[in-house]
């Protein structure tokens, strides 16, 4: 009995949170279908009387070049990041070297460390190379800040394949990269497939470098974009809401398609010992 009342308590305490968690997306979308005045009420909760579907042809019209932009960045450095870092992974947790767990410390911490503190390195940087205001200049910047996440998280995957896996490879005569290849990266899929979904959320919804980095339109993501649909004079919220719901189509497609990847290792990663 007791148990069945945790169930349940357990149960409305979930729709309820989820409830909650809804009403902003509500608000969202309601905002994105009205008017300008009917903005002004401040009534956010109140649906639009007749929804203004030409709020999003106004607000793609202002987006696809940033949502352009940002497809080829985001696609191009989360490739490169999740490249780096599994290469970086797998030479960390099968290779045995002097510093090796000192290195991986230094790795979980930079993870962590707020990209701020360095923009103004990167800046100098990029314009030394002359590559600001370019994909590769940006392409590189995200590569840089996001490949330690992606080591982090697929280093803690190659970490449960069993070393007897790479022995027997080894013994067939498989060399270190093909086994990274052909077997450690289908064995590790989830792991891969989580660090992917991570490091292109973290690098699409990214809005700091995408202002410091860029000049005008031609190579800005959308977030800055996103941010200038607001207006200068007049605040329309009704166009900016309906530009927060375009651009988080592309990370909610990314979830719907991968996201039972993304799951299934995340439970590998906390079932196996």
């Amino acid at each position: 009995m007791k148990e069945r009342n945790f169930v349940l308590i357990s149960g409305l305490v979930v729709v309820l949170l989820a409830v909650v968690w809804m009403i902003p997306i509500y608000a969202l979308v309601t905002t994105s279908l009205k008017t300008q005045q009917e903005v002004a009420l401040q009534k956010y909760l109140v649906p639009p009387e007749r929804p203004q579907f030409s709020n999003f042809i106004k607000a793609f019209q202002a987006l696809k070049i940033g949502l352009r932009n940002s497809v080829v960045i985001t696609l191009t450095a989360t490739f490169v990041s999740v490249v780096v870092g599994s290469l970086a992974g797998y030479a960390l947790t099968s290779f045995q070297f002097r510093f090796a767990t000192l290195l991986f410390f230094f790795i979980v911490v930079v993870t962590f460390l707020p990209y701020h503190v360095v923009l103004i390195p990167i800046t100098h940087i990029l314009k030394f190379l002359n590559l600001l205001n370019t994909y590769a200049g940006l392409v590189l910047i995200y590569t840089i800040l996001n490949a330690p996440m992606a080591t982090l998280i697929t280093g803690t995957f190659f970490m449960k394949v069993p070393p007897e896996l790479e022995e027997a490879a080894m013994l067939d005569g498989c060399k270190p990269f093909l086994f990274y290849l052909r077997v450690l990266l289908p064995v590790s899929l989830p792991g891969i497939v989580s660090a992917t979904i991570l490091v292109f959320v973290q690098i699409y919804n990214e809005f700091l470098l995408g202002i410091a980095l860029t000049r005008g339109p031609d190579v800005k993501p959308v977030m800055p974009f996103l941010a200038e649909l607001k207006g200068t004079q007049i605040a329309q919220w009704h166009i900016q809401m309906a530009g927060a719901v375009i651009t988080s189509i592309i990370p909610v497609i990314v979830f719907v398609f991968l996201g039972k990847f993304f799951i299934s290792g995340l439970m590998a990663g906390y079932g196996k010992g």
